[in-house]
């Protein structure tokens, strides 16, 4: 998101407390780097919000408890501004819940001295989705602030613009991941019945994406489930938990009975409880199958020695 800003026309002020990326992300903005722009790092949250030629903050983090912990010290840092202030907006690109969104807003709001202003635009796409500019946002706020963050963020892919509602982007992000968890409980399932019936799983799966469920989630999904591919692919199974888990609390905040999600909080438990949460969030997959009886030891051990080596030349890097 940060070399797609920089390649639109913008400075940049990086921070992650992974230095690694930070790093690798800075060697690729210097590939295009113009004179006109700079990119720089910041050694914190506080100083990034500090600084008086920032005006945009732009996170993506992985819960509520980091984006409450981002927030908190974001926020300090402009109070600690005093008298002088400072404009700021804060586009939150996380899936978190309805609730902290609201929260957050309030909080953002309350600042003295200051105009600081939050804005949810959680977004449908892995890491290579976003580099591809094929990125959707569901973007929601403030209408000034609003309207900024969609000038910003539109040249990514595209804008679904869900109103001053701040949770409202958050609340559609949440449908949209219960409907993918779903979707893969579904054709895990399916590919079970499939092969205790002796038929070929791939080949059931590939005749279903290629007519009746010919769509991306089926496509890429079903590629994974029945060729039982779950290496680390950018949404990880504890990710996965986390948004289940949301999605149930908003339910429950809500009153609105959700039988099927039970099912699925159940699942994710279960395959973090078999120590499987670093793989991807599809891995759920694997438990579908055991409890049909099937052995899945040695996709088990393939996926696995995928994820050892992915974190072994991730430590490398880092060292270097």
């Amino acid at each position: 998101m940060a070399l797609n800003l920089y390649q639109d026309g913008y400075s940049v002020v990086l921070f992650d407390p992974d230095t690694r990326a930070v790093k690798n992300t800075a060697a690729m903005i210097g590939e295009s780097a113009k004179a006109s722009q700079t990119v720089e790092s910041a050694a914190s949250v506080a100083e990034l919000a500090a600084r008086a030629d920032v005006g945009t903050i732009v996170s993506m983090l992985p819960n509520d408890a980091v984006s409450e912990i981002v927030s908190n010290e974001l926020l300090s840092a402009v109070k600690g501004l005093g008298s002088q202030g400072k404009t700021l907006v804060h586009i939150n690109c996380s899936t978190i819940s309805p609730a902290l969104a609201e929260s957050l807003e309030k909080q953002h709001a309350d600042v003295p001295n200051s105009r600081v202003t939050y804005i949810a635009a959680p977004v449908f796409a892995r890491p290579d989705g976003i580099t591809k500019r094929q990125a959707v946002f569901m973007v929601s706020g403030a209408t000034a602030a609003r309207e900024h963050a969609k000038s910003l963020l539109a040249p990514m892919g595209r804008i679904e613009d869900f109103g001053e509602n701040v949770s409202a982007g958050n609340v559609a992000k949440l449908c949209g991941n219960y409907l993918i968890a779903a979707s893969i409980e579904a054709i895990s399932e399916t590919m079970v019945f499939a092969e205790k019936h002796g038929v070929d799983r791939e080949q059931v799966m590939t005749l279903l994406n290629t007519s009746i469920f010919d769509c991306l989630i089926y496509k890429g999904y079903g590629q994974r489930v029945s060729q039982r591919d779950h290496r680390p692919g950018g949404f990880a199974l504890e990710l996965g938990y986390k948004d289940v888990t949301l999605v149930q609390q908003a339910a429950r905040r809500t009153k609105v009975p959700m039988p099927f999600l039970s099912v699925l909080c159940d699942r994710y438990t279960a395959a973090r409880a078999k120590g499987r949460e670093a793989l991807d969030w599809s891995a759920i997959a694997l438990n579908v199958a055991e409890d049909g009886g099937l052995d899945v030891q040695p996709d088990l051990k393939r996926n696995f020695e995928l994820l050892r080596a992915a974190q072994e030349a991730a430590a490398a890097e880092q060292k270097k």
